[in-house]
């Protein structure tokens, strides 16, 4: 009986420590597995962010050629003659 209880005394401290180590190393996988799915969010918000970004700096530059023609298409009198004009004209 002195030897199955030492056998069974070994067994349970084997099994205790190895499944510790089994239950630390489920724990790190997990925690692992959270850090890698923060990190893969992080980076599509940061992709998103920049999209945006991008976005509104090409919706910027479309409003200043629009803007731009409108203003060349609807002025009585073109910039470039404005400035020319009082060269031109002759009081004489």
């Amino acid at each position: 009986m002195d030897a199955l209880d030492l056998i069974l005394g070994l067994l349970f401290i084997v099994l205790l420590t190895s499944g510790g180590w089994i239950v630390w190393g489920v724990v790190q996988s997990r925690q692992r597995a959270h850090e890698l799915k923060v990190l893969r969010e992080r980076e599509a918000t940061e992709r998103a962010r920049l999209q945006i970004e991008a976005d509104e700096r090409a919706q910027e530059r479309a409003d200043r050629i629009y803007l731009d023609a409108v203003h060349r298409h609807t002025d009585p009198e073109p910039r470039e003659l404005k400035r020319a004009a009082p060269e031109d004209r002759d009081d004489g």
